[in-house]
């Protein structure tokens, strides 16, 4: 399993679930596990597309291409606009 959690006013009004579970046979990249699980994630693709997101796998900053396996932490970041308000602050835990 890989754990998603999502952070950010902006992102959570437009996901279902904050918290997400997902079932990992092989190491993958991040780009491939979002993408690939659309049900999840279709609606953070604008945001993704242009930018305005921070990712962390274990704590440690991340990019899209970066190896995701069982076990690991995902955290997404909404980093657009005024992010004292929308709560995309550098030590959301």
């Amino acid at each position: 399993m890989v754990k998603v959690l999502i952070f950010g006013h902006a992102l959570r009004e437009v996901v279902e679930d904050p918290e997400v579970e997902i079932s990992l046979e092989e190491p993958t990249t991040l780009r491939a596990l979002l993408e690939g699980h659309p049900e999840h994630f279709q609606s953070l693709m604008p945001f993704l597309q242009s930018q305005q997101v921070m990712f962390t796998i274990n704590q440690k900053i991340s990019t899209w291409e970066a190896k995701v396996q069982v076990g690991d932490t995902v955290k997404i970041t909404h980093q657009g606009g005024d992010q004292h308000s929308d709560g995309a602050m550098w030590h959301n835990p």
